[in-house]
């Protein structure tokens, strides 16, 4: 027969499952107050002031930027380097076209110079002495 006063293994289940329960919200809150205890110990340390310090920098360049960027300051300094850049590649397409000129001119006169030492009659039989 069942005694009233024995505890099903129902309960026995539940009272583990409590209290296993319990001791997970224990160790969650312990973690919780490490965690919290650590980031208080590094928002004090220099090294957290220093990357605020840095976020904020780049915080504030890349707000400049964007500012630049939306008034058309950007596009201007764009268009800017661009003339820049085709004035100067001008410039080096004219050097490049005058030196291939003087080299052309120095092949030219070369050849020429070849040519004429071939055509010139040479010293056989005393000619041209």
């Amino acid at each position: 027969m069942s005694d009233k006063n024995e505890p099903k293994e129902d309960d026995q289940f539940s009272d583990k499952a409590d209290e296993l329960i319990n001791k997970g919200k224990k160790l969650a809150d312990k973690a919780e107050d490490f965690f919290s205890d650590k980031f208080n110990k590094f928002k004090k340390s220099d090294a957290f002031g220093k990357i605020s310090e840095a976020i904020g920098k780049v915080e504030e360049v890349m707000e400049t930027k964007s500012q630049e960027f939306h008034s058309g300051e950007m596009g201007a300094k764009f268009e800017n380097l661009k003339d820049k850049t085709e004035d100067q590649v001008s410039e080096i397409i004219k050097k490049v076209r005058v030196a291939g000129l003087k080299i052309g001119d120095a092949v030219d006169e070369q050849i020429e110079a070849l040519k004429g030492k071939k055509d010139k009659p040479g010293n056989q039989n005393g000619g041209g002495i």
